[in-house]
């Protein structure tokens, strides 16, 4: 089995050493208002740069905890308040009618089908 992850990192990483070494002889001037560098080769004000945004990514994502989706963790369930609540005016927020087949018809005895083959005992 190849290890793709290998030769893909080896591949980069020859394009990184290419560019570094065409771009060696370019230079440039780099002002941090207090001080200016001249001179400095534009491979170093890149890979610094690329530092630098790669600690400021770390520092920001260290103090975040995970939310509660990518925990696996259910949002909690808000209740409505209570003038969004059914029957808020005080009658009860459900009536059962005349008609429901739950009075008339104990739990748990609906209409069972007939079983098919033989019976297990």
């Amino acid at each position: 089995m190849m290890p793709w992850k290998l030769l893909a990192f080896i591949a980069v990483m020859a394009i990184v050493l290419v560019f570094i070494g065409f771009n060696l002889d370019n230079r440039c001037d780099i002002s941090l208002v207090v001080v200016t560098f001249t001179s400095v080769p534009v491979v170093i004000t890149i890979l610094v740069t690329y530092i630098l945004g790669l600690l400021s990514a770390l520092v920001l994502s260290i103090g975040r905890r995970p939310s509660s989706s990518r925990r696996g963790i259910p949002l909690r369930q808000v209740a409505p308040s209570v003038s969004e609540q059914p029957g808020a005016d005080g009658e009860a927020p459900f009536k059962p009618s005349a008609s429901s087949s739950s009075d008339t018809q104990p739990a748990g005895s609906g209409s069972k089908r007939p079983s098919k083959g033989k019976k297990r005992g």
